[in-house]
């Protein structure tokens, strides 16, 4: 039998930089570390299922799960724990025990992934995972792992005996997934701000899957234009990506900038519109980083064809309070009178050219009736380029690369 991992691969793709430590509950033959040690990260491995395998019948299991952790710096935190399967197989009072021996070397947002086995048909022993391609598992019989048959731990008994997690995200029943596993994550003392990427959650990670077509590449000589500005401005530049959530894009786009934010302004305008009415606007409860981060540069893509003229003054004088003098605002504007009825994803590729997908075939009528009007909703910001493309689906867009102006 095959598992998709969704959540590893978001870990990989949107949620672990470079230099994070990684504390594996796991044996060293899944393949995963890898993956880790290719994004620079510190890893750690403990392998409890040979503390199962020795410790079956052990007379105090809380005093052998003691003795079988290996010592560890009292500096060193962690970021991610893998848990694999492994917390189905263990009783209630070890998984408390558990955590508190790690507490010491848990920190505000540590996350923690773990697969929970649903359905009536309980494994009886864990399973080893041996990693294929793309985060596709396999699962192997180990005839060396111990059988101990799964618990059946809830998801709300799990949380009561992990003292301070809470649960951060779920995924199950996606294409490729073992429809009887559900993958959690959870979090150690709940922080507020899960925007930076490296904190920002499994968000629809299907893309990382997903095969580019040629025909749906695209030049668009603005972006890179734009990121070389973005690094020019600081050595350790900072980025707010602002389209539809793409697992791959964040990828591509952190390994060109030194922090990255990302925050989806169409999926937060659509809920502020369901809670308040029509015509929301902008305000500063959309940015949950700290008010005190200063943004080298900002990717709007092509989100400023769906807001009102107020809306976009609005959402600009927010940006420009959180940009630095001389950084650059990105985003595309439809030529034609009929735009696309929603936003569509935007990814950088390797080749630097862009993909656009998602383009809905639907069409609505365009805001804006031209770049004058548009500068005039933005007179904080000075052109710095100017090119004109053509979307896949054939629709003509211009692309605009702004500075704020000092």
């Amino acid at each position: 039998m095959q598992h998709r991992s969704f959540g590893l691969a978001a870990l990989t793709t949107e949620m672990v930089k470079s230099g994070d430590r990684i504390l594996d509950l796991g044996p060293l033959s899944s393949g995963t570390t890898q993956a880790f040690l290719r994004l620079n990260c510190q890893c750690h491995i403990e392998d409890l299922i040979e503390y199962l395998l020795e410790n079956q019948n052990a007379e105090d299991p809380l005093i052998a799960l003691e003795e079988h952790l290996l010592p560890k710096p009292a500096n060193l935190k962690f970021d991610v724990i893998l848990c694999w399967d492994i917390l189905n197989f263990l009783e209630l009072d070890v998984i408390r025990h558990l955590v508190r021996l790690l507490q010491p070397h848990l920190k505000q947002g540590t996350i923690l992934h773990t697969m929970r086995y649903t359905g009536r048909n309980q494994p009886q022993k864990p399973r080893r995972f041996r990693l294929l391609e793309n985060f596709c598992y396999e699962y192997i019989d180990d005839p060396e792992y111990p059988a101990v048959p799964s618990k059946g731990h809830s998801t709300v008994t799990l949380l009561k005996c992990m003292d301070r997690f809470s649960l951060f995200n779920s995924l199950m029943k996606r294409e490729g997934m073992d429809q009887n596993v559900t993958e959690h994550f959870l979090e150690y003392d709940s922080v507020t701000s899960r925007n930076q990427v490296r904190s920002g959650g499994a968000s629809d990670v299907s893309a990382y899957f997903r095969n580019v077509r040629d025909d749906e590449r695209i030049e668009m000589p603005g972006v890179e234009k734009a990121l070389a500005s973005i690094r020019a401005l600081s050595a350790a530049p900072t980025m707010l990506e602002c389209g539809r959530k793409n697992g791959r894009n964040i990828d591509a786009l952190k390994k060109k900038i030194g922090a990255l934010y990302v925050e989806d302004l169409h999926a937060s305008l659509a809920w502020q519109k369901k809670l308040h009415g029509e015509e929301t606007g902008f305000s500063t409860s959309i940015f949950t980083f700290d008010p005190g981060t200063r943004l080298d540069g900002v990717f709007l893509w092509d989100l400023l064809n769906y807001y009102s003229g107020a809306q976009i003054q609005q959402l600009g004088e927010l940006l420009g309070e959180r940009m630095t003098p001389g950084a650059t605002l990105h985003f595309v504007m439809y030529k034609s009178a009929q735009i696309p009825e929603r936003p569509s994803t935007f990814e950088v590729l390797d080749d630097n050219r862009i993909a656009v997908t998602g383009v809905a075939t639907s069409k609505r009528q365009r805001t804006l009736n031209s770049t004058a009007d548009l500068m005039r909703l933005l007179p904080g910001y000075r052109l710095f380029g100017h090119h004109i493309g053509k979307l896949p689906s054939g629709d003509a867009f211009q692309e605009f690369v702004l500075q704020l102006k000092p």
